[in-house]
């Protein structure tokens, strides 16, 4: 999967611009605060419909503008593909090959993308919901239908929060709040289902890379714990009495205490869980080890490997992890766009732009 040329108007600071990019590697460079993060998550939220770093759109426009536009020529298995997302009167738009898209997962997934920047280390030592995001990230990519699973199951708990707020007389708030369990139900399990393959064949990848990062002297364990339990299956079939369990107390608190929103992964090194006791190399190798590992896996899936987002990664990393990530990306021959703040530490090979205020000059 390759871009081919991107266009950015009235996007964070860019009037209007446009970059084309080499199948190869593509380096950003240029000092903070002049654009090149800006390029990456542009480039993000066209194929995912989300910014990793704000929630809202109105926060990517440019100053004083009202709407932004992103588009861009694609190719995928040789056939050539074009996005475009509009963002005007607080409305998203999005097309593939000019036909419009009605939902997000109409035309999630018709790109891959893998994203990597310090700012992911969160994932081991951050909360339940940083594991559960690249999870379901990753699924949504190769699963088109899971984002409407995922959609449809959060509506489902926002209205049963809703009914927990609720000043309704006790039984009969309980029995409209069964109805609402058995749609947690049906939509939870097939979400565990997934996360739970997910996780598997993910371990299997990651912990091998894992252990050539650190010359075969640790090994990294990733599991899934739904509902609180390890085992999936035992999970699944106590899901309706761990449901029935916590009314009262959910009744309590007025919110959903049980159901995969609550679920997270469970990451051991040695068998000693990462989030205590990981350092910040091993963090960076875990971190690491993931992303090559989500790259595999949409290679396995799709027949090839997806775009390959990394915003001042490299600079993060030693010598030898740099090393190692950066003949995995020319071995395997994954286009890869890279930011950094000087020319000093840039790559020998690819093309090479300067950034400055908003503005794209390609160098080499």
């Amino acid at each position: 999967m390759n871009i081919i040329d991107f266009h950015l108007q009235n996007f964070r600071n860019y009037d209007k611009e446009v970059v084309t990019f080499i199948p190869g590697i593509n380096t950003l460079i240029g000092n903070n605060g002049q654009g090149k993060t800006n390029i990456i998550e542009g480039i993000y939220y066209l194929l995912t419909g989300k910014s990793y770093r704000v929630k809202r759109e109105h926060e990517l426009l440019k100053w004083d503008k009202t709407d932004f536009h992103l588009y861009g020529d694609f190719i995928v298995k040789h056939h050539k593909i074009f996005l475009e997302s509009h963002y005007q009167n607080n409305k998203k738009r999005v097309k593939v090959n000019q036909v419009p898209c009605q939902r997000l997962s109409d035309f999630v997934g018709t790109i891959n993308v893998v994203f990597f920047s310090p700012d992911d280390l969160i994932m081991v030592k951050g909360g339940p919901s940083e594991r559960r995001r690249f999870i379901d990230l990753h699924i949504a990519q190769i699963r088109p239908g899971y984002v409407s699973l995922l959609n449809a199951y959060n509506k489902v708990i926002q209205q049963k929060n809703a009914l927990l707020k609720t000043y309704n007389d006790k039984s009969l708030k309980n029995s409209q709040l069964q109805l609402w369990n058995a749609q947690i139900i049906e939509l939870g399990t097939k979400i565990i289902l997934q996360r739970d393959e997910l996780t598997k064949q993910i371990q299997k990848v990651a912990d091998q890379i894992y252990m050539n990062l650190t010359s075969q002297k640790e090994k990294l364990d990733i599991s899934y714990y739904a509902l609180g339990k390890k085992n999936i299956q035992d999970a699944l079939l106590e899901f309706p009495d761990l449901l029935n369990q916590k009314m009262d107390q959910e009744i309590e608190r007025q919110m959903v205490l049980i159901g995969p929103h609550r679920d997270d992964l469970q990451i051991l090194l040695d068998d000693k869980p990462a989030r205590l006791y990981a350092s910040q190399g091993q963090q960076r190798s875990l971190v690491l080890s993931l992303k090559l590992g989500e790259l595999e896996l949409i290679r396995q899936e799709k027949g090839e490997y997806p775009l390959l987002l990394l915003d001042d990664v490299l600079s993060e990393l030693d010598s030898f992890r740099r090393n190692y990530l950066i003949e995995f990306i020319e071995s395997s021959h994954i286009q890869t766009i890279i930011t950094m703040t000087s020319a000093e530490s840039q790559l020998g090979s690819g093309a090479l732009f300067q950034v400055e205020q908003g503005h794209i000059r390609r160098e080499r």
